[in-house]
């Protein structure tokens, strides 16, 4: 089933802000699948799952770590996050001119994130985690190889893609991934950063018993000495990916061998417990997104 026949997408933008839109950048019917994904993620639709009904108001930006989505501003707020003099009218010049590009694949990301939000939306947020993890199987290859199918000639090409594998030929999808987002950000200052996961039950005792079941699933790499027991496990920027993994194999794919696993007798409430980690881990794939986007569009400029 393609994502059209499942979903549909209204706009949400109120119409002051739609006047200031070119036509290529409204969302309808016809709007290509990479144009509803950027107004998806900055929070900025109406979602509509067809066999249920059931409408969503997809009013959260996770391109920002606070959710807090850019309302009538829309036009204004969200070109400067591609680039400093980047234009309204520069991305609708690049959504024209790029989108019959990878459909199929930008397709499969949009089928995802359309289920991600079904889900979020009525609070099973473990069923919402399955789309949040093959989303992140879709971008793990795909992305690195975008970006650097954008550096300036092939010999810089097959160099980036050997030290995105770092020798090693049986790394795997999500390794890639890993060392993509290590080669990429390493003079970042995101690099440095951590994610919160906020632990908000109502007692400490709730809270602890949570946040003792996530840190036991993390290696020291992954844990950030900004981490507040019991209230919040904060992960090293780089390491998130790691940690989504690790959770979708100690939870939906039960590790045997002596491997720390999420035991369903140990937890309250499953779709609780994945209620912590669903955003912030969206968000993390998030920033990834925009990163490769903004550099596609960087490169194609010159």
């Amino acid at each position: 089933m393609s994502t059209r026949k499942a979903f549909s997408y209204q706009e949400r933008l109120p119409q002051r802000t739609l006047d200031r839109l070119p036509e290529i950048l409204k969302v309808n019917e016809r709007s290509p699948e990479i144009l509803i994904i950027i107004r998806m993620l900055s929070g900025s639709i109406k979602i509509e799952h067809k066999k249920s009904s059931k409408k969503i108001n997809q009013e959260e930006n996770y391109f920002s770590a606070n959710f807090r989505n850019y309302g009538q501003t829309w036009d204004k707020k969200f070109p400067p996050l591609v680039g400093e003099d980047f234009t309204l009218g520069d991305l609708a010049k690049y959504i024209e001119e790029n989108k019959l590009k990878n459909r199929k694949f930008y397709s499969n990301i949009l089928s995802e994130l359309s289920y991600y939000f079904y889900y979020q939306s009525k609070k099973i947020h473990s069923s919402a985690f399955i789309f949040l993890y093959r989303t992140l199987e879709h971008i793990s290859y795909a992305f690195p190889l975008i970006y650097a199918s954008k550096t300036d000639n092939f010999e810089k090409t097959f160099n980036s893609l050997k030290n995105l594998m770092n020798n090693d030929k049986n790394i795997g999808e999500l390794g890639f991934l890993k060392n993509f987002v290590k080669t990429v950000y390493l003079e970042d200052p995101i690099y440095s950063s951590s994610l919160d996961f906020i632990i908000d039950h109502e007692t400490d005792e709730e809270k602890s018993k949570t946040f003792n079941i996530l840190k036991s699933l993390c290696t020291d790499a992954m844990i950030a000495s900004s981490t507040s027991e019991p209230r919040s496990l904060s992960i090293n920027y780089p390491e998130v990916g790691s940690f989504i993994i690790t959770i979708r194999n100690r939870f939906f794919h039960y590790m045997n061998g002596g491997a720390k696993n999420i035991e369903t007798t140990d937890i309250r409430d499953i779709d609780e417990l994945f209620s912590i980690i669903n955003k912030k881990s969206l968000y993390w794939i998030s920033t990834i997104f925009l990163t490769v986007f903004s550099y596609s569009i960087i490169k194609s400029e010159r």
